[in-house]
């Protein structure tokens, strides 16, 4: 692998093979963890980019509120009305108690990704602090996007050090991120600044999201400079953060030895950095299908229809020609 970009064959490793063999939950299980009364697609966006990539099982973990909403945008999804805001919080359940059903979950899962939709209410996001800490707790990889970002400037602890972690960061939520980290960007370009974070955060990945995505653990980095499309509308943080999770738990599987290809093996230490990549390569040739066909009415809802594709275009002939062992 190069130092900024590795090599498509090195990717296509991660990826499950198809077989007439292989039983539900073996392309891997993710959950999306967000949604409140007021941002219903975030997360509706997240969990079904990881299924157009070819996830079996995705979860939504959503307020009460938001729950019907989702489940009428796709009976794809498992919709579980877990997360309490102040308001809607029953006087005999505890943070304790919604932890414990959330654990359910994530005993079951390959990767989470965590923030979209989210909002700002204390209550869920005191629920949420909690559910990354058990996910950490039980070492699943976890994608930190949208407002959980800001629960890391608060504190960094819950997610410092933790190398199974991915945060995907735009320019102000980096900018916040390095200030709360006491890095100075003002004088580094976005590489350093990157790298600067990463290292802050103990090696965890950063996906700084821009023209070209960066891509670090502080060690390595890579930038993604895949054409996108010129639209900048709300919800395709949420497909890209979905896609990661997606590709994490083909990583999580594939460090268990769930599936060899022919050619190099992937060590272990790399997996993250690969799956943040393989998704940012998927999600930016999905946004310029869209905007290629759509232009400037192109919305998220178009740039999801076009996940599959992008990753085939992207993918198919690799992994026919990359067997699996």
């Amino acid at each position: 692998m190069s130092n900024l970009q590795p090599r498509l064959q090195t990717l296509a490793q991660i990826i499950p093979p198809l077989s007439p063999s292989l039983h539900k939950g073996d392309c891997g299980r993710i959950a999306a963890i967000g949604g409140c009364e007021e941002y219903t697609g975030a997360p509706y966006f997240a969990a079904s980019s990881a299924l157009r990539l070819g996830v079996d099982i995705a979860y939504v973990i959503c307020e009460k509120d938001a729950a019907t909403v989702i489940k009428s945008y796709s009976p794809d999804l498992i919709v579980t009305p877990y997360l309490r805001s102040v308001e809607n919080l029953e006087e005999n359940r505890t943070v304790g108690d919604i932890l414990s059903k959330i654990g359910g979950i994530l005993d079951k899962l390959h990767a989470v990704s965590v923030g979209s939709g989210l909002g700002n209410d204390k209550r869920i996001r005191e629920c949420v602090v909690g559910a990354v800490k058990a996910a950490r707790d039980r070492g699943l990889p976890i994608v930190l996007d949208a407002d959980s970002l800001a629960l890391v400037c608060e504190d960094p602890g819950i997610i410092q050090g933790y190398k199974e972690a991915v945060l995907t960061p735009n320019a102000p939520e980096f900018n916040r991120l390095a200030k709360a980290l006491h890095v100075d960007p003002s004088n580094m370009d976005a590489i350093e600044a990157a790298q600067k974070v990463a290292e802050a955060l103990g090696g965890v990945t950063i996906v700084r999201k821009g023209p070209s995505d960066v891509i670090t653990d502080g060690q390595k980095t890579f930038v993604c400079e895949e054409t996108g499309g010129l639209r900048r509308c709300g919800g395709q943080g949420d497909i890209l953060s979905g896609s990661i999770a997606a590709f994490l738990a083909w990583g999580s599987k594939y460090r268990g030895g769930g599936w060899k290809h022919t050619g190099d093996e992937i060590r272990p230490e790399e997996i993250t950095l690969l799956a943040a990549y393989a998704a940012c390569l998927v999600t930016r040739h999905a946004s310029f299908l869209a905007y290629d066909e759509c232009g400037r009415a192109t919305q998220s809802s178009n740039v999801l229809e076009q996940v599959d594709i992008a990753f085939d275009n992207k993918f198919d002939e690799l992994l026919k020609a990359v067997k699996p062992k």
